[in-house]
């Protein structure tokens, strides 16, 4: 039966008794089966009607429904006035005062007066609760003040059917907060059964055999007796109490038990639901457990202070969610607030600034201030017993928690150290505070390890104890070895004090002199570059600028502090970004002059001189470029713009976050709809400013943000709503509908926005009802809305539309009529008014135009209009499309930002190009432009600019233009950008030599070689001055322009290279380091696409789409014509100095060489489509014969699959079809027989010295790409990116030539780039995924997989091969027994180890020889080691002397140092002898790591010495890299 149908029997049960004759109803209930027959026999045997009418309604109340309903209908014919009691009365069968009656019984207290719904906890509390069977315990586990006890409350007061129909009406409710003793105990036993027993009594239906009398005594001895009863025999008593049928289903509420003795005398079998702070309580009780966080939701803190103030949530003002925000949701202290906001009622509805008195002494951590005196409950008092209740050797450890900062979260690492015990200590001590509430834990996914924090209540209480906390810190720096002398620069990556070190080091107060760390730490270079990689850069600039008086002791140390501010803030993300990278190394790169450079150059040289590797860097000399800085926003941008001194970005996910811009910190995000934002603009004049962001989604949020309040620690943003008059503000505004676009009109008294078809006006002011006014709708049906922007004095809105024209139409707000319509070339993209004109600026994809309009007021004269073009894509460059564009605030700077990385500024005074600015990393697509304040008011301010890159770097970066800079700049009418198609020759002019034997360089299509002597490239009849005659000798005084001295600064004594690169205005830059020496000039219809240097300096060769090679000489700025090849340009190499191979897109084949005569000529190797002749066919054929001969299959491996040509290849017999023909990959000269040529369709080529056609020595493969090749000592290796394989090869040179199969190779990645060492016996692999693969090419197995880059890996290289004599024995490969490596073994100080230079985004230079220790190492106890059967570099070399001029792969070589081999080898292994990692490093395998300032480069070229280093990266930055000496050497 319903508890509300029992309750209904029990209510009106002394009327029935009263009233009732069973006679007239009990044969009805019989026949409705409602009772049996023995029941009706036993009705008739009790004497008196009262026992008859008793036994009836015990029988009807342990029936079910169907027996209520029974009785219930019996009543109406003679008994009516019963029968409305059950119907016509209680139409609610559980009225409200029958709960409070049934709650009250049990003593369950009232809810406080101002009370929120904790929905979430609540809805799972009761649910928990309608499951709970008897003998169950149901806790809610939380801190003192978290709220359980209103959690329950308000379940069971806000749930009537919860109480009636799961606990039957019956709930028992006792405290233990004040029972400390076992009579305490006995007290609320006691208590429980005289409750009990009166519910028990009054819910019984007594028969015959129990009189009243006996209750009555029963009763008496209860109350006459419990106090001699023990414990135990109260809880047997109330165990049997609860097993009876009123109270079987009743639920006892122990609330705040800290005791298990206390729940111990109450396991009495019932439905128990326990509150306490400690689970240990529990522990041997097997319940379950809710845990209750201690932290309302805004909503439910803003319902407690609105009731306390009897308004709405909407009326209350914006100190009300920071009152929140600075409590964190704290239960007691919204409480504590609510309380006082009551008491203070009409002040605070009139006053709204007596809220901020509320706001400051929250912020001063003055918790308990609010608690009034009357009130009996102290939270400090109750922390204070918990933490007493800690046995005596983890309370003094829970106290030196207090050091801690306030909100922070730490690791048991972090504890470890604080304590000083290990970590199975610390985990039983966590433990322990956990279970008592005393700390909170937290699971966090990206360190993937718990975490803990102390509340604020509990931690003002550990700090009110009045110990001196500066012995702690001082201890706990000592924990990390922060003594005061000699601390080190490398710190521990726990998660906490590479944040708060300085927090640590403030709060010593200087004890034994600790103020003395800023000094050491702050202005340690290799200190602020750990602490970077652990924090970001914009945590360092922080503590550099809140500590800034403790660290610097005279002016040179704050001029060295601002410095690194200033770099940190502009390259500082890198350092994050990219953690191999070293701050030194990053400085040398991006600085060239001042305090910092010099700090950074002198501690670079005292490394070099540990062995470790550094670079100087070539720096353009007196060219001054704009400063920016750099915010890491880790989203994608796709919005941004400007308040105060904050930047808001518009996330991809929806977030706007803004970040101050002093220190570049995260300060804080507002969330809208979780569409990607399209546009954010603030109304600055408004109080608060009113922040409005449009969604993809076409939904448009507005949030309502107070300026920025200064305190004592930092700059905090007020999240506000709307201003009225009284000052309070309602919450953010949402805007649905499909909306394009908004824009502020310039008074921003309203916020313009359109669809399609519809321009809507929308004011923020609160009072208004209407708040979208002026609409403007009447557009033709087939034109669009594009765009609209207000004009300078919002009379006019301009409108661009699309349809069967595109225009720009000028309407009038107040008439809404067209004033004037002019048409546009294309779709507008964006309009932005001109500040103090008429003019706007129309964006479209490819072009920028200026629009003048002119309305007359006169209806007599006629509105005017003209249209300039500001600045087209072509004018920049080929193919390129405009994204975005923004105007200055006094109208005279265009900023347009293109598809290819850069942002071009336009002088909107004289319409010319006044410079550009690289973004480099990523295309900007959103801008903003603000100024910046000056000390007089009526001066104007610089501009400042902000970008947001929306590709490939997540990053904001601010601009500060200087108004010289400027100026400076129009007058260069900005500089060319350099492509990455460039050519690098190392010859020195200074030294000029003529080796013997040249060595490798690097470069897939770069030979840089110095030429023999009595050779030259140069034709002696081009050369005026009398030279001997083929000489190859360089003149000093021919190559004189070449030879400038003083154009690089802080490089005296440097390599400085010759570079050739093409840039984007389809010319070449000829350079000498950094400096242009002169121009080549190019139609821009002769599309260049590949360039040389000639091996004397004195040429440069390029190759046009065209198919012609032209020559240009240094001397005389010649051009000339060499050749044809009648299609674009794929291939342009010198194999040798007195050879150079050219490849067009059409296969042919050409070469250009030095005669016998002294002459150069053109000659055809292969003319071009000729892959469909017989011939060709005949030699694939006969090239797939001799391969078949030797082609074997190797077996696979989980991670990699072999495969055979064979699967490939044609077979013979078999139908062939024609191939696609292939383009040249790459060529190799080999001494004395010719030259060999790598096809993309896999043919190989063998040419002898004649350049005739000697045979194929590999035949044509279908599906396959081969992208890239490699040739050392008789060793070739193509790569194939369509199958993601290589294939290695062996030249055998006996009577007859042939290429023999090592082995074929497929792995799980596409193949980028590939490179031999010198030997050939080691094959490096760059892959796709930014993994180098390490190959023994003869062993046929991969040596080790190195992982770093995180993009495609573009080129690799190898450093020479160290002597046979100068080799580890590691390298063996006689089987011996592997001892394990020591110290010496690990760094060898006395020879140089094996380098291997790969190129993604960041230059990394690894130690091959480190690596190949470890790996033995890895294997040490089996009987080979890591290079078996490996026999390079151990055994001898191939018969093939390796003394060709290029018997290397891609790379053009060169050779520049001496008369002989050894010169060079000797300078190599002078710079390289005994480097090692950078001191701290963790990845011991990697020498140095340099960032690219852009992305992409294609190529790295290096000279013979290993020592210099080339590249240009995509937005044509050169970086010029040269090994470091050391002054050991």
């Amino acid at each position: 039966m319903d508890n509300n149908k029992r309750m209904l029997l029990q209510r009106y049960q002394q009327d029935i008794i009263n009233d009732l004759d069973v006679n007239y109803i009990v044969d009805e209930l019989y026949t409705k089966h409602a009772i049996s027959s023995e029941e009706v026999e036993h009705i008739f045997r009790l004497p008196s009607r009262v026992d008859q009418t008793r036994f009836l309604l015990e029988t009807i109340r342990n029936g079910n429904n169907g027996t209520y309903e029974s009785f219930v209908d019996s009543l109406i014919k003679d008994y009516n006035w019963l029968w409305k009691k059950f119907t016509v009365e209680n139409n609610n069968p559980m009225p409200n005062d029958s709960l409070e009656d049934s709650l009250s019984k049990g003593d369950v207290p009232r809810l406080p007066d101002h009370h929120a719904r904790r929905a979430k906890i609540e809805e799972n509390v009761a649910e928990k609760l309608k499951q709970l069977p008897r003998h169950k315990i149901l806790v809610l586990h939380g801190m003192s003040g978290s709220g359980k006890t209103c959690v329950v409350l308000s379940v069971l007061r806000d749930n009537p059917d919860l109480v009636t129909n799961t606990f039957n009406g019956v709930v028992f409710w006792l405290n233990f907060g004040n029972c400390k003793t076992d009579d305490d105990i006995i007290f609320q036993q006691s208590k429980l059964l005289r409750k009990a027993s009166s519910i028990y009594t009054q819910n019984s239906y007594m028969n015959s055999s129990v009189s009243m009398s006996s209750i009555g005594s029963n009763g008496d001895s209860h109350s006459s007796s419990t106090y001699e009863w023990t414990m135990d025999d109260l809880r047997d008593k109330l165990k049997a109490q609860f097993s009876e049928q009123p109270l079987k289903e009743s639920l006892l509420v122990l609330d705040e038990v800290n005791d298990k003795k206390c729940l111990g005398a109450f396991d009495i079998g019932c439905k128990i639901l326990v509150t306490t702070r400690d689970t240990d309580v529990v522990a041997n009780f097997h319940p379950q457990i809710i845990k209750i966080e201690n932290s309302l939701e805004e909503r439910e803190s803003l319902e407690i202070f609105a009731s306390s103030l009897d308004m709405q949530v909407a009326q209350l003002p914006w100190q009300a969610k920071k009152l929140h925000e600075i409590c964190k949701g704290s239960p007691f202290n919204i409480g504590l607030i609510g309380a006082q906001l009551a008491e203070n009622k009409e002040r605070l509805m009139h006053d709204p600034k007596r809220w901020n008195y509320y706001i400051k002494k929250l912020q001063n951590k003055e918790h308990f201030l609010f608690i009034p005196k009357n009130q009996a409950y102290n939270p400090r008092l109750t922390i204070e017993v918990c933490c007493n209740s800690l046995n005596e050797t983890v309370l003094p450890l829970f106290k030196k928690l207090k050091i801690l900062p306030d909100n922070v979260k730490v690791s048991a690492k972090v504890l470890s150290k604080l304590w000083n015990k290990d970590a199975g200590q610390v985990e039983s001590i966590i433990k322990e505070l956990h279970s008592k509430s005393l700390i909170s834990q937290f699971y966090d996914r990206e360190q993937r390890n718990y975490m803990y924090e102390i509340h604020d209540l509990i931690m003002d209480y550990l700090r009110s104890t009045g110990e001196d906390e500066s012995k702690l810190h001082a201890e706990f720096l000592n924990s990390y070895k922060y003594y005061n002398t000699n601390p080190p620069v490398e710190i521990v990556d726990d998660g906490y004090i590479a944040f708060f070190i300085g927090y640590h080091i403030k709060h010593t107060k200087n004890l034994n002199d600790k103020y003395g760390l800023f000094n050491k730490l702050f202005l340690n270079l290799k200190f602020l570059g750990n602490k970077v990689r652990l924090t970001g850069p914009a945590d360092v600039m922080s503590d550099l600028q809140k500590y800034e008086n403790n660290i610097v002791t005279n002016e040179l140390e704050r001029d060295l502090l601002i410095n690194i501010r200033g770099f940190l803030s502009t390259h500082g993300t890198d350092l994050y970004h990219y953690p191999c990278t070293d701050i030194v190394q990053s400085i040398l790169q991006n600085d060239s002059r001042g305090i910092l450079y010099s700090k950074a150059s002198q501690l670079a040289q005292e490394n070099c001189n540990k062995n470790e590797l550094y670079f100087e860097f070539l720096h353009e000399h007196n060219v001054d470029e704009i400063k920016h800085s750099t915010i890491d926003v880790k989203e994608t941008i796709t919005a941004v713009c400007f308040l105060g001194d904050y930047v808001l970005v518009g996330t991809n996910s929806g977030v706007i976050k803004f970040f101050h811009i002093p220190t570049n910190k995260l300060r804080k995000e507002l969330r809208g709809t979780g569409s990607p934002i399209k546009w954010i603009g603030v109304a600055c004049t408004k109080s608060p400013p009113i922040v409005a962001a449009l969604a993809y989604d076409g939904v448009v949020k507005l949030w309502y943000v107070d300026d920025v309040d200064y305190d004592d620690t930092e700059d905090v943003i007020e999240e506000e709503s709307e201003e009225v008059c009284n000052k309070n503000y309602a919450d953010t505004e949402t805007l649905f509908g499909a909306y394009l676009n908004c824009r502020w009109t310039n008074n921003e008294e309203y916020l313009i926005m359109h669809t399609n078809k519809k321009i809507s006006f929308y004011t923020p002011q609160r009072h208004k009802t209407n708040k979208i006014v002026k609409p403007i709708q009447d557009f033709e049906r087939d034109r669009e809305v594009l765009c609209c922007v207000p004009c300078n004095h919002d009379k006019y809105v301009f409108v661009a539309t699309d349809g069967n024209a595109r225009c720009v139409e000028v309407i009038d707000l107040k008439t809404k009529e067209r004033v004037i319509t002019f048409e546009e070339t294309d779709v507008v993209l964006d309009m932005v008014t001109v500040p103090g004109s008429n003019k706007i600026i129309t964006l479209k994809a490819n072009e920028i135009s200026e629009h003048e309009v002119k309305v007359n007021i006169n209806s007599m004269k006629s509105n005017t209009w003209r249209c300039r073009r500001v600045i087209a894509s072509d004018d920049i460059k080929d193919n390129l499309s405009f994204l975005s564009i923004a105007v200055n605030k006094t109208g005279t700077l265009l900023f347009v930002s293109t598809d290819d990385s850069r942002v071009v500024c336009v002088d909107l005074k004289t319409y010319t190009r006044s410079f550009d600015l690289e973004n480099r990393r990523g295309n900007v697509v959103a801008m903003a432009v603000s100024e910046m304040l000056m000390w007089d008011d009526f001066e104007p301010g610089s501009d400042v600019l902000l970008t947001g890159t929306g590709c490939v770097e997540d990053s904001a970066k601010v601009w500060y233009l200087d108004a010289s800079y400027i100026s400076q700049m129009a007058q260069r009418n900005g500089r060319v950008r350099l492509t990455t198609k460039f050519d690098v020759s190392f010859v020195n002019p200074v030294s000029p030599q003529s080796p013997n034997l040249p060595t490798p360089n690097s470069g897939t299509e770069s030979a840089n070689n110095t030429p023999k002597r009595h050779q030259s490239f140069a034709n002696h009849k081009e050369v005026s001055k009398t030279l001997l005659k083929n000489t190859m000798s360089l003149d000093r005084h021919s190559l004189k322009p070449l030879n400038l001295s003083g154009i690089c600064n802080n490089n005296d004594g440097v390599l400085q290279p010759l570079l050739a690169v093409v840039d984007d205005k389809n010319n070449i830059q000829v350079m000498r380091g950094r400096k242009v020496l002169t121009e080549i000039t190019e139609k821009s219809d002769e599309y260049i696409t590949r360039v040389k240097i000639s091996p004397c300096n004195q040429y440069i060769i390029y190759g046009l789409k065209s198919g012609a090679i032209k020559k240009y000489t240094l001397r005389t700025k010649e051009i000339i014509t060499i050749m044809d090849v009648y299609s674009p340009v794929q291939y342009l190499n010198f194999v040798n100095p007195n050879l150079m191979i050219v490849a067009g897109k059409n296969t042919s084949l050409m070469a250009y060489k030095l005669t016998s005569a002294g002459n150069w000529k053109p000659e055809m190797m292969q003319r071009g489509n000729n892959n469909l002749g017989s011939q060709e066919i005949l030699n694939d054929i006969q090239g797939v014969k001799k391969k078949n001969g030797h082609l074997e299959r190797l077996s696979s491996s989980s991670s990699e699959t072999s495969i055979c040509s064979r699967d490939r290849a044609f077979p013979n017999g078999d139908v062939k079809s024609l191939c696609r023909g292939s383009v040249l990959v790459d060529c190799f000269w080999i001494p004395d027989l010719g030259i060999i040529t790598v096809e993309s369709n896999a043919t190989i080529k063998l040419w002898d010295k004649n350049l005739k056609l000697l045979t194929i020595l590999n035949g044509r493969q279908v599906d396959v790409i081969i992208s890239s090749a490699a040739f050392r000592s008789n060793i070739l290796v193509i790569t194939d990116k369509h199958n993601k394989a290589f294939q290695t090869f062996e030249l055998k040179i006996n009577d007859e030539v042939e290429l023999e199969t090592i082995q074929e190779y497929r792995l799980n990645n596409v193949i980028v780039s590939c490179e031999l060492t010198a030997d050939g016996n080691i094959l490096a692999m760059g892959l796709c995924s930014g993994s180098v693969v390490v190959w023994n090419v003869k062993g046929r197995r991969q040596l080790s997989l190195l992982k770093h880059h995180k993009s495609k890996v573009h080129w690799c290289a190898f450093s020479p091969v160290p002597e046979r004599s100068n080799r580890n024995s590691f390298l063996a490969s006689s089987p011996h027994p592997i001892h394990s490596p020591t110290q010496d073994d690990d760094v060898d100080t006395e020879n140089p180890p094996l380098v291997l230079v790969t190129m993604a985004t960041e230059i990394v230079w690894w130690n091959i020889t480190h690596v190949m220790k470890a790996k033995k190492f890895k294997i040490g106890k089996i009987s080979y080691n890591a290079m078996t059967p490996i026999g390079s570099p151990l055994e001898s070399r191939c018969d093939t002397p390796n003394t060709s001029f290029n018997s290397g792969s891609s790379s053009n070589r060169n050779v520049f140092f001496g008369d002989s081999y050894f010169v060079p080898h000797q300078c190599w292994k002078a710079i390289w002898k005994g480097k090692t990692c950078k001191e701290g490093s963790k990845r011991k395998e990697i020498l140095a790591c340099i960032k690219l300032s852009g992305m992409n480069a294609k190529r790295l070229s290096h000279d013979d010495k290993f020592s210099c280093f080339v590249t240009v990266d995509n937005p044509g930055h050169i970086h010029i890299m040269n090994v470091m000496r050391s002054n050991n050497t």
